[in-house]
């Protein structure tokens, strides 16, 4: 899986943020409904591979696939894009 920079910037901002209230967390990628989703953690879930990435510490499920992590231009919603 690549990342583009918009969505490191998503990322990133939403890793700072969080990392305020707790410095142990992470941010999990994952899929519901057939959308990427984010959200926080401490550890990973089954089957989740760890990346570092620019710094932060994200686990990545299963099936999010491969391809290019980026942003649509509207709310910076993270979506994949194949390869």
């Amino acid at each position: 899986m690549e990342i583009s920079d918009a969505a490191t910037g998503v990322l990133e901002r939403a890793y700072d943020a969080a990392v305020r209230f707790n410095p142990a967390v992470k941010i999990r990628i994952f899929r519901r409904k057939g959308e990427i989703q984010t959200g926080f953690t401490d550890v990973p879930e089954d089957g989740d591979q760890v990346v570092l990435h620019e710094g932060m510490i994200l686990f990545v499920a299963d099936d999010v696939g491969q391809g290019l992590l980026d942003t649509t231009l509207e709310h910076d919603h993270l979506v994949m894009k194949p390869d």
